[in-house]
């Protein structure tokens, strides 16, 4: 069925961009303007019914996303992966949410972290930011150091500015230092204990 599939997609869709990643796991990269036709065949013709997820990576020196639909069969044995790239500017594109409806709040995320705007779904509210005004954090011009210098501060009574390696390396030696320590002292019991015992034994062994 997939070399079927595959020619299918090659003639109908005009890409060669064609790739088995894994025995059950397919890529295919297309035009936007192809994108909702290549998801219905898949959907219509393969059983590629479930929307898993949509991702999104910034191709910033190219000036565009890079969407990428992920589909699974309903029996959960197969997956393809379908990219398309969009322009990063003011990007508005047609919103997947009234073919799957999980697809509302995957695009309410990409909305959010990256300011897409996906016509159509009407749920494109704050998720996880909260009154959040400024570029949106996963593009790549969102310059995370700087934000967190004008805008945050370090509670009073906390040392967060302590350098986290080092002190992830402290806390180990402690905790090594410790277990070194419990089992010495587990050692000198039992040697104690067994001292101890010697005498007892030996007046056993005497009244025999």
């Amino acid at each position: 069925m997939e070399t079927i599939m595959f020619k299918e997609i090659k003639k109908h869709f005009a890409t060669d961009d064609v790739e088995v990643k894994r025995s059950d796991l397919y890529k295919v990269g297309i035009k936007y303007s192809r994108l909702f036709e290549l998801v219905h065949m898949l959907r219509d013709q393969y059983d590629y019914k479930i929307l898993n997820a949509i991702t999104c990576t910034d191709w910033i020196e190219e000036g565009h996303f890079a969407l990428t639909y992920i589909l699974t069969t309903l029996d959960r044995k197969h997956t393809f992966m379908i990219q398309t790239m969009v322009n990063r500017e003011n990007t508005q594109i047609k919103t997947f949410s009234h073919e799957f409806k999980q697809a509302q709040i995957m695009e309410r995320d990409l909305h959010e972290m990256y300011g897409i705007n996906f016509i159509g779904n009407e749920n494109l509210k704050e998720l996880s930011l909260e009154n959040w005004v400024h570029t949106p954090p996963l593009r790549r011009e969102f310059d995370t150091l700087k934000f967190v210098n004008n805008n945050l501060t370090f509670r009073e009574g906390r040392d967060d500015n302590v350098d986290t390696k080092a002190e992830t390396k402290r806390l180990r030696a402690l905790k090594k230092a410790a277990k070194e320590a419990a089992k010495k002292e587990a050692d000198k019991k039992a040697k104690e204990k067994a001292e101890a015992q010697k005498p007892k034994d030996e007046e056993l062994k005497d009244g025999k």
